[in-house]
């Protein structure tokens, strides 16, 4: 069949898009940071110290914000990739906020070597969690709450830990750079930090490309919006630790190229933690949806159909003792209205994600064993329609098998469902048939006819006594 090659080509042109954003994004980095150390006259630095603590601000909150609905999904599937996650990104939150956000807003003897030394050792910390989360095994942990506890607590212990050091060290700590020095300053050199402060650049720089790496496949693979977000912003870090190993601006009273790349991350972030917000609503709305369909479904089930059950029972007794004539009508009257409610129950209790061949399989299964007959299948997978359209389609296929079963006395149907740029669907059955030439009218092809064109389709009937009867609806 054609459909499992179209849906590998669907699922490789998405992951061809998807690197392609990757490799676009790493090619904006180094291109511009190529440009702001080559081409003369072309600058991009603020001495703002109030700047640098707005920036790690915002990177705390929104590392806190990713870090608590990275514990969200924790809690609900305590897989070992999310406990590292939430544990690296709480790492960065308390590093931006306490070692580099409030030592800038209120400096004192010491803080200039404090804050560097402690910022650096809590994100080359972070760098080491997340690279090891992008390529962790995606095993579910015993205990979640107790793991996540643990993994929080064991995290607050090593800044805590990092923090007393550098406290104690104070100024025997190294400068790691003249807070003051331009990075467009005539003349100003370019490594002018202290050499381990630069090594660590670059060990970081090469840890968040790693990561990068990591979650950019983990995303693509499980068609995790989340992740493939955070692998964005991942590159973007990545790149802003070039910048910081080629001027660390991080370290002083100017925002530099660094700074933009690294605040260009969290805005990444910030996006991918919005969009997974966005889909809790919709789980929400969608749940609260199903639970309303499920109730109605039950008031039918145990309302209008039994009712209608005890019409027809009573039809069927008025007829035995020989209203024939009288009960007829309201016999075949009250089946059809038991059909329909039974259609009803079926569409609210079904699901409204299913892909439309599922759905057909399951309608034409319920309605052809409810007249024993048997149901073949040939359905193409993948197919993306609309709402309207997919509605259409499960009516059509319920009214065909029903006129196949009932009039035709049809015991073997084939069902046919093929894309394109069209959907096109097809009941065929081995029925009595009919004269082709006959109207629509005692046979419910007029309803599926004016189904299909009021959507802009076709419907095509062919049918001869004896010879059963094809219906092929054409849907948008």
């Amino acid at each position: 069949m054609a459909s499992p090659a179209n849906g590998h080509k669907i699922l490789h042109l998405h992951i061809i898009r998807s690197y392609a954003w990757y490799v676009g994004l790493a090619c904006a980095g180094g291109l511009i940071t190529l440009l702001l150390y080559t081409l003369p006259g072309v600058e991009f630095a603020y001495r703002s110290p109030p700047l640098h603590v707005a920036i790690e601000t915002a990177a705390s909150l929104i590392a806190l914000l990713v870090a608590y609905l990275v514990a969200q999904r924790f809690r609900l599937r305590a897989r070992l990739t999310s406990l590292l996650l939430v544990t690296a990104f709480a790492i960065l939150s308390v590093t931006n906020l306490l070692f580099l956000a409030i030592p800038a807003a209120l400096p004192g003897i010491s803080a200039g070597r404090f804050s560097t030394w402690s910022a650096l050792v809590g994100a080359l910390l972070a760098a080491v969690v997340l690279t090891v989360a992008g390529f962790a095994p995606n095993i579910a942990l015993p205990r979640p709450e107790r793991a996540l506890m643990l993994a929080v607590g064991g995290a607050a212990g090593a800044l805590g830990v990092v923090a007393i050091t550098m406290l104690a060290l104070g100024d025997h700590l190294p400068l790691g750079l003249n807070p003051g020095l331009a990075p467009n300053a005539p003349n100003a050199p370019r490594f002018a930090g202290n050499p381990v402060l630069h090594a660590m650049q670059l060990v970081m720089m090469g840890l968040l490309a790693a990561a990068a790496a990591g979650f950019a496949r983990r995303g693509m693979r499980r068609d995790d919006n989340l992740m493939k977000w955070v692998a964005g912003g991942l590159i973007l870090a990545a790149f802003s630790r070039l910048d910081y190993f080629l001027f660390p601006s991080l370290y002083s009273d100017w925002v530099f190229i660094g700074d933009g790349f690294r605040l260009g991350s969290y805005v990444l972030l910030l996006v991918g933690a919005a969009l997974e917000i966005h889909s809790y609503q919709h789980a929400l709305a969608r749940a609260v949806l199903l639970d309303e369909r499920r109730r109605v479904a039950r008031e039918l089930h145990d309302g209008l159909a039994q009712e209608l059950a005890f019409i027809g029972l009573q039809a069927k007794r008025l007829e035995a003792k020989g209203y024939v004539a009288e009960a007829e009508p309201i016999s075949s009257a009250a089946q059809r209205g038991l059909d329909e409610s039974r259609y009803a129950i079926a569409a609210l209790t079904r699901s409204i994600d299913a892909p439309i061949d599922e759905a057909v399989a399951e309608e034409a299964r319920a309605v052809a064993g409810r007249a024993g007959a048997r149901v073949e299948l040939a359905l193409t997978r993948e197919l993306e329609v609309g709402p309207e359209s997919r509605e259409a389609a499960l009516r059509i296929v319920r009214e065909a098998i029903t006129n196949a079963t009932r009039h035709g006395k049809a015991k073997l149907l084939r069902i046919e469902l093929e894309g394109g740029p069209e959907m096109r669907l097809r009941v065929i059955d081995d029925g009595t048939g009919f004269n082709g030439e006959v109207t629509d009218a005692g046979f419910g092809l007029r309803s599926m006819r004016e189904r299909a064109e009021g959507l802009g389709g076709t419907l095509h009937v062919e049918s001869t006594p004896g010879g059963g009867t094809i219906v092929e609806a054409v849907l948008p």
